[in-house]
């Protein structure tokens, strides 16, 4: 596991003293740190509102779960079968996603962070 990403965990982990709000809301999250980066990164590419490059439309939970040319874009929980995040990793030029520059540090890790929480997305 990636630095990052576990630092993250750590920070969402639960914390005795805080009374008023839970540690870890997983819609929010989804709403507050990824989809921004999804919509910033991703959905000029991959969604339904402009081109669906790769078959792969992010736009949707359903877009990642089914869509994409080698099949689902995210396995929740598994950093190594996710195609999206060996895509941003950048290890593979024929796949780095977005193909131009590489996502800063911090965005690959709330990524990352995501898919190991499972994915969680309400739409």
């Amino acid at each position: 596991m990636r630095h990052g990403a576990l630092f993250l965990l750590l920070l969402l982990a639960p914390v005795k003293g805080r009374a008023e709000e839970p540690p870890y809301q997983p819609d929010r999250f989804f709403r507050t740190q990824i989809l921004p980066i999804l919509e910033r990164r991703c959905f000029e590419c991959h969604s339904q509102d402009h081109e669906v490059e790769g078959g792969l439309a992010l736009d949707s939970k359903k877009g990642w779960q089914t869509d994409g040319e080698a099949g689902p874009a995210i396995t929740p929980g598994d950093l190594k079968q996710s195609p999206l995040i060996q895509a941003i990793r950048h290890h593979d030029e024929d796949t780095a996603m977005p193909p131009k520059k590489k996502l800063p540090p911090i965005e690959i890790a709330l990524l990352e962070t995501w898919v190991l929480l499972g994915a969680p997305d309400p739409r």
